[in-house]
């Protein structure tokens, strides 16, 4: 089987990804590609395609070829080596993958957008959790849950979970018994009666992963209100920012 490198260095191969990429068409048939490949100074316009498949960069259905993902970003980085300028291909690669749009409104459904992602991307060290209210209905539990046994499950040691949250209503030292979840994964709980931020953090581990966070006006619960939020994606310097005030306030906060 051919490497992917070894593909894409054929004669005309790049020209002909360009060729698929651009076009408004997402799916091709056979003789179309054969033709563009000749067009484009393929020698050998079938063995090229078994070798495009082979290889991820098209797939097939039936008699019709089209881009898989990896074809797109193949191309896209061709592109890039090849003098393409890179703020345009930035912009291109960030419709595949939305963690390279560095900010994004979160109109609603702030917490069911975290914890979705830290169980489809999983890679964290740590989770930073900070809500004055917080009240996780059965689905939310089993999302946080599971993210936790995931990473536990695959480096053999349990991601690190904090939380600034206020204390319950009759005391300044009372935790809110809706923080069982949190006290079962063995998190480290704060208590501040002045909290109002709503912000939520996911720190990368060192095998990878990317930061994120989310910050708005939404409690960690189920909402029936107009929410608004922003969510940050891979800014490290924006999400330093965030946990240097994540710690800043656990200096006025009590830890339980």
């Amino acid at each position: 089987m051919a490497h992917l490198s070894e593909t894409v260095g054929v004669r005309g191969a790049y020209e002909t990804l360009r060729e698929l990429e651009t076009s408004s068409a997402t799916a091709f048939p056979i003789s179309h590609v054969e033709v563009t490949m000749s067009r484009c100074g393929v020698g050998d316009p079938q063995a090229t395609i078994e070798a495009f498949i082979a290889t991820n960069l098209l797939h097939q259905d039936g008699q019709s070829l089209g881009l898989t993902p990896l074809g797109i970003r193949t191309c896209l980085l061709l592109e890039a080596i090849n003098g393409e300028e890179l703020r345009e291909v930035y912009r291109r690669l960030s419709r595949l993958d939305r963690t390279l749009r560095a900010y994004e409104l979160v109109r609603e459904g702030m917490t069911k957008i975290f914890l979705r992602n830290i169980n489809e991307r999983p890679g964290f060290a740590r989770l930073y959790f900070c809500s004055p209210w917080i009240s996780l209905d059965r689905t939310q539990r089993g999302l946080l849950t599971n993210a936790i046994v995931q990473i536990e499950r695959r480096r053999g040691t349990r991601p690190e979970i904090l939380v600034i949250t206020r204390p319950e209503e009759s005391t300044d030292l009372a935790v809110p018994t809706t923080l069982g979840p949190f006290q079962d994964l063995g998190a480290t709980i704060f208590l501040n009666r002045r909290l109002h931020t709503k912000l939520y953090i996911r720190e990368p581990d060192t095998r990878g992963g990317y930061a994120m966070a989310i910050l708005g006006s939404q409690n960690l619960t189920r909402s029936s209100y107009i929410e608004l939020g922003i969510r940050i994606n891979s800014d490290s310097q924006m999400i330093d920012q965030l946990i240097a005030y994540f710690w800043e306030i656990t200096n006025h906060s009590h830890e339980v």
